[in-house]
């Protein structure tokens, strides 16, 4: 197979769970085609996308401030709309990172077809770990939406007000100045409409969520290949001037290209991970207060609900950090096998040039959250902390 059959092969195996929801919202960088037909679907996927997000958020966020009157019912309603306001902004990060993204995905493919078989393997075994985590958040997100956005609305029927009115039931309760939204077939068009823009939501989640996990993954490869070339200078047999000299020029030009790497990763991640965190943060210490509350009423159907949506919450948070921390042990690795190569092997003046290496090593590589905090494990434990806390202080004011 020619070259750049292998990378285009290689790109399809890494973003093969990542590219059919990034094509679906037009968020996908590299056009199939560039004819002036597909470029206009495209536009009309983002302006649609944007169209259903502000046609749930805006009318939504009015109804809260200027229909409900009741505390609890307040909380309640602010779940899809604080997630709306994340992905909307992810989704607006997404578009405007689109140059960016592209680069890092030429990098990407280039790592793929430069690679050995051994480094291939390490690429496969970190991708198929994000795959799977991608395809675990895709199916029990879209699976909680269906009952959230269709089954629970549609089992509650008509209900009838104490001014003997009948209400049905919308997915997420909103205010129209102009018309009444209960009325045929504003109703329908918005209830409709409501569900497109749910699941509009969770794709973008899925996708953004995929872009984090996988550029991590594959970031956190090339430390291990670069750990391996670390080993095996250490433990080559030649150690002759020329051999040494073209190990360690191998090692310093990767290194080099890794640190590369995880600068373009920087300029499109932090805002992401700034977005994934607030919005799971404070959902799950709202999700967590609803579901006390649905207990306290008994009502079976929604407790299942929220408690589906309380482990999405948590899983992707996990996820996220678990892949973080993965990076983070890479990078230490890396700092720790610097610092131990067998340098007296060497001749003096090559032993020399190992001073670059560890001085880089020294460097640790990691993601951030809006260049604030670390993703890390740690960050997972200070999340759920701070989320419980919330959630104490919510219980006592309402």
């Amino acid at each position: 197979m020619s070259r750049l059959g292998d990378k285009e092969e290689n790109l399809k195996h890494f973003v093969k769970f990542i590219y059919p929801p990034m094509k679906l919202i037009g968020a996908w960088p590299k056009p199939t085609a560039t004819s002036t037909f597909s470029k206009a679907i495209k536009w009309g996927l983002i302006v649609s996308a944007y169209f259903l997000q502000l046609l749930v958020f805006v009318p939504g966020v009015l109804y809260l401030f200027l229909k409900e009157k009741n505390g609890k019912k307040r909380i309640h309603i602010m779940i899809p709309h604080i997630n709306g306001f994340s992905q909307l902004c992810k989704y607006t990060i997404l578009l405007r990172r689109t140059n960016e993204f592209s680069k890092i995905l030429d990098q990407l493919s280039d790592d793929w077809v430069d690679a050995t078989e051994d480094s291939r393997h390490i690429f496969r075994m970190r991708a198929n770990i994000g795959h799977r985590m991608v395809l675990t958040v895709a199916i029990t997100m879209y699976t909680t939406g269906l009952f959230y956005r269709i089954i629970i609305p549609l089992s509650r029927g008509r209900i009838v007000l104490p001014n003997n009115t009948t209400m049905r039931v919308l997915p997420c309760p909103v205010y129209f100045v102009f018309f009444n939204e209960q009325s045929t077939p504003y109703y329908e068009i918005i209830f409709v409409l409501q569900i497109m823009g749910g699941f509009l939501n969770y794709t973008i989640l899925c996708s953004t969520m995929g872009v984090c996990l996988m550029l991590c993954l594959h970031l956190s490869s090339l430390l291990r290949i670069l750990m391996n070339k670390m080993i095996e200078l250490t433990s080559q047999l030649d150690t002759s001037e020329t051999a040494v000299q073209k190990k360690i020029s191998d090692i310093v030009a990767y290194q080099t290209k890794v640190k590369g790497f995880a600068n373009s990763v920087e300029e499109i991640t932090p805002y992401l991970y700034f977005f994934e965190i607030f919005n799971y943060a404070i959902e799950a210490c709202i999700v967590g207060y609803c579901i006390i509350v649905e207990w306290e009423e008994s009502n079976a159907a929604s407790i299942i609900v929220y408690l589906m949506f309380q482990g999405i919450c948590i899983f992707c948070n996990y996820a996220m950090c678990y892949i973080g921390q993965l990076l983070i042990n890479e990078s230490e690795n890396v700092r720790l096998m610097s610092i131990t190569l067998n340098w007296y092997r060497f001749p003096m003046k090559k032993a020399r040039n190992l001073i670059l290496i560890i001085i880089m090593s020294n460097y640790p590589i990691k993601l951030t959250a809006g260049k604030i905090v670390d993703i890390s494990l740690a960050t997972f434990t200070d999340i759920i902390k701070a989320s419980v806390g919330y959630l104490n202080v919510l219980r006592k004011v309402t």
